[in-house]
């Protein structure tokens, strides 16, 4: 288990999860204390700028377990 859980793939699977956590929290934080809570424009370009970082994330991702498997590593 401790294998799995130190393996790099699994980092980055947890480290991807901890980001989804951070961002619901962070808009919760933000639609609170906000004067006007979020407006659906602001909402909208936080999601979006949000989704082109985890495309971003998976593509990094399954380049690397590309790379592993050609290696053979």
């Amino acid at each position: 288990m401790r294998d799995r859980l130190t393996s790099d793939l699994s980092v980055y699977a947890l480290s991807g999860l901890f980001s989804l956590v951070v961002f619901a929290l962070a808009l919760g934080i933000l639609s609170r204390t906000l004067p006007g809570g979020l407006a659906s424009r602001q909402l909208g370009g936080l999601i979006v700028g949000y989704l082109l970082f985890v495309g971003v994330y998976t593509t990094a991702w399954f380049i690397y377990t590309g790379i592993d498997s050609r290696e053979g590593v």
